[in-house]
């Protein structure tokens, strides 16, 4: 269940930073294959947040808040996470899904070339 907890946390986390590195690849030739990627994977991890809150709620009755950056309440007590550990949680989830368990092959759409 711990586990469960640290990707409910890290997942958003991880959903922002690769928004923020998809307006980096805008700049990059190759950009659609990049930018197919992350959105498969965004998609995906939408799909994930969602099947884990569910879960951690309704099988384990762990109702999870997020109160201030790195502080969250898990079932009325106080946990404080420091910003190595979130960002290790979310460097974690994010190689899961780019080449880990959780890694999948992903769709190309029809997107225009830009030069």
């Amino acid at each position: 269940m711990e586990k469960l907890i640290k990707m409910y946390i890290a997942i958003p986390m991880a959903i922002t930073v690769f928004k923020q590195d998809k307006e980096k690849f805008s700049e990059y030739q190759l950009r659609n294959l990049y930018e197919d990627m992350i959105d498969s994977i965004i998609e995906r991890m939408q799909q994930d947040y969602f099947k884990i809150k569910t879960e951690l709620l309704t099988k384990h009755h762990v109702d999870i808040k997020r109160i201030e950056k790195g502080k969250y309440e898990i079932n009325k007590e106080i946990m404080e996470f420091s910003p190595e550990e979130l960002k290790k949680f979310t460097e974690n989830v994010m190689s899961d899904y780019l080449y880990g368990d959780n890694a999948a092959e992903f769709e190309r759409k029809d997107r225009i070339w830009n030069d």
